[in-house]
């Protein structure tokens, strides 16, 4: 039984929805062990209100969160350095990091998660900056989004060792032989700005050596394909913007597929089955801890569908096993939750 925990304060609206997700994970998933991550007054008063037995729940004490405008970096390596850490996304970081959870889940700022994934369990050594991933639902089958958000700004060197990792993440997937493509303007060699050009030679001329089937540029649409590649390597900026247009054009589509049908329901029945899976939440790679970000505004359902991507990643060893393939890659072998914190940091 996978332990996971679980940030009440963060997300738009924590931490009612939350503990609306918690209610639902004790009633209907009887295989996750829930630790929450708050205020204990303010959890207990939640979980009554929602019929939960507070023994059912261990609570870890946070009181504090990264404001949205602050600096992530700023604000978690003071938390770090207390005895006891008061922001959540620390205390559930830390929590993973000293075994007293096997994975962690906030759906509140991207950027502090990140942060505080790196600085409590450290970097995987080779990998400079992590990277979020996000596994899509594509019409030939799961597609691996990599950097889905967790930096906004990239180089060559760093988009080769998201393509790498995202590669060795789908292998854990049980995906063979996956693909690897860049994401751009157009399928052709030469396309893009600087970033895609100068990235579309240093994946050339370094994933094939390493087994890894590079077949160039893709364009957006083939994302929703998922034929031509089953890893998309791009930004974290372009990354989420793709992954928030995807969003978007899903609502979109129910809404107009249902109102021409006269029926919403198998429409929105469909919004909800991809809402409740693993797109809701995308999983960190690069760090020694199961981590999974969700988005902000997730209903009750995507937070729980992120706790069950924890749990499932925790259970599967999916960290260690993505890790120990990027590390034969990189040709730099590490023993297990080997840190490294260089270069902190989230967007």
């Amino acid at each position: 039984m996978a332990r996971v925990a679980l940030d009440l304060l963060g997300g738009d609206g924590a931490p009612e929805v939350v503990a609306d997700a918690v209610a639902t994970l004790l009633s209907e998933d009887a295989d996750i062990d829930l630790v929450l991550v708050g205020p204990p007054d303010v959890a207990a008063e939640l979980l009554r209100a929602r019929g939960v037995r507070l023994a059912r729940v261990d609570v870890l004490p946070a009181f504090d969160i990264v404001p949205m405008d602050a600096n992530p970096l700023e604000v978690l390596r003071i938390d770090a350095s207390r005895d006891v850490p008061r922001v959540s996304v620390m205390v559930a970081a830390v929590a993973v990091s000293t075994g007293a959870a096997d994975a962690w889940v906030s759906v509140g700022h991207t950027g502090a998660a990140v942060t505080a994934a790196v600085l409590a369990c450290g970097k995987v050594p080779g990998m400079t900056r992590p990277a979020l991933a996000v596994v899509l639902p594509a019409i030939q089958g799961p597609v691996v989004l990599v950097d889905a958000g967790a930096f906004l700004d990239a180089s060559p060197e760093t988009l080769t060792q998201v393509a790498m990792a995202g590669w060795s993440y789908a292998r854990t997937l049980g995906v063979r032989g996956p693909k690897v493509g860049l994401l751009n303007i157009g399928h052709e060699p030469g396309k893009g700005d600087e970033l895609r050009s100068l990235a579309f030679e240093e994946l050339a001329s370094r994933l094939p050596p390493l087994g890894i089937d590079f077949i160039g540029n893709i364009e957006g649409g083939d994302v929703a394909e998922g034929l031509r590649a089953q890893v998309v390597v791009t930004d974290g900026f372009t990354g989420n913007v793709l992954l928030k247009g995807i969003e978007g054009t899903v609502a979109w589509a129910a809404k107009r597929f249902g109102e021409a049908y006269g029926d919403v329901g198998p429409a929105r029945g469909v919004v909800r089955e991809v809402a409740g899976g693993d797109f809701a939440g995308g999983l960190l790679l690069g760090v020694n801890g199961v981590t999974v970000v969700g988005h902000g505004s997730g209903s009750a359902n995507a937070i729980r569908a992120c706790v069950r991507l924890a749990a499932r990643a925790a259970d599967r060893g999916t960290v260690d096993m993505t890790r120990n393939l990027f590390a034969s890659l990189a040709g730099k072998p590490v023993a297990d939750g080997q840190a490294n914190t260089d270069d902190e940091g989230g967007s």
